[in-house]
C-alpha cells in the first residue's frame, strides 16, 4: 500500500468492504493530512464510521453504481462509469475541500452524482442491489439443485435473472454481512412475496396471479430501468 499511495493527491479504495475497513489505520500513518480519501464500496455506514473515525473529514464515502458480475483487471472497461450514478455519502464532519475533490473526481470519470446519508444508502441499496444478488443466487439453487443438467435448456429469462450470481462469493459475502440487517429484511420481504404468489398459484386464483404480475410490471417501469 505504501508504494500505491506514494505521491497521491487523492486515494480511491476499491477493495472489498472488510479490507477497506482494515486499511484505515495504515492509511492514517501513510498519508499526509492534505491527501483526501474516497472509496467505491457498495456498503457505506460501517466504512464511513470506521474511516471517518481514523481519517477524519478528509474521507468521503462513494458508491459508483457500475460494474458487472465480472472481476479482475481483465474485465476493466474504459467506459465503465460513463453515465453511471455515483452515490456520495458525506456527513456533517466531511471536509468541504475533500467533498469538492471527490465530487470532481467522480464527475470527471463520467458519473452522475447523488448524495445521501450512509444509513439511507445502505437501506436503499440493500433492496435494489444486494437483494437482487441474493435472489439470483437462491434462484440458481432452486432451479438446478435437483438437476444441474437442466441449465442446458435455459433461455434468456434464466440467464438474465441469474447473471449476477456469477459474481465473486468472497466479495458478496463481505457485502451481505456488512449490510446484514437491511439485506435480511429484504430477504424476508421477498420470501413473503414469493409465498403470496405461490399461494395464489396453488389456489388456482388467476385474478390474484395476474394482479401480482401486473403490479410488478407497473413498479418495474420502462425498459431503461
Amino acid at each position: 500500500m505504501a508504494s500505491a499511495v506514494e505521491g497521491a493527491g487523492i486515494v480511491v479504495l476499491c477493495t472489498p468492504p472488510r479490507a477497506i475497513e482494515e486499511s484505515a489505520g495504515l492509511l492514517a500513518k501513510l498519508l499526509p493530512p492534505d491527501v483526501f480519501v474516497t472509496d467505491a464500496a457498495s456498503v457505506k455506514a460501517r466504512i464511513v464510521s470506521e474511516l471517518g473515525s481514523v481519517l477524519g473529514g478528509r474521507f468521503v464515502g462513494a458508491h459508483p453504481m457500475a460494474g458487472s458480475e465480472q472481476s479482475g483487471i481483465a474485465s476493466a472497461r474504459a467506459d465503465l462509469f460513463d453515465g453511471a450514478l455515483c452515490i456520495l455519502t458525506p456527513t456533517e464532519h466531511s471536509d468541504p475541500a475533500a467533498l469538492d475533490a471527490v465530487r470532481t473526481l467522480w464527475k470527471s470519470a463520467g458519473c452522475r452524482l447523488h448524495e445521501m446519508s450512509p444509513s439511507a444508502h445502505d437501506a436503499a441499496v440493500a433492496r435494489v442491489s444486494h437483494l437482487p444478488h441474493a435472489a439470483a443466487a437462491a434462484l440458481v439453487h432452486a432451479a438446478l439443485a435437483q438437476d444441474p443438467t437442466a441449465a442446458a435448456l435455459a433461455g434468456t429469462g434464466y440467464r438474465d435473472s441469474t447473471r449476477v450470481a456469477f459474481g465473486p462469493e468472497d466479495l458478496w459475502a463481505d457485502i451481505f454481512l456488512a449490510n446484514r440487517d437491511n439485506v435480511a429484511s429484504g430477504i424476508s420481504d421477498l420470501r413473503d412475496r414469493l409465498g403470496e404468489l405461490g399461494d395464489a398459484i396453488t389456489r388456482g386464483d388467476r385474478g390474484s396471479v395476474e394482479s401480482f404480475l401486473r403490479t410488478a410490471r407497473i413498479l418495474r417501469g420502462g425498459e431503461d430501468r
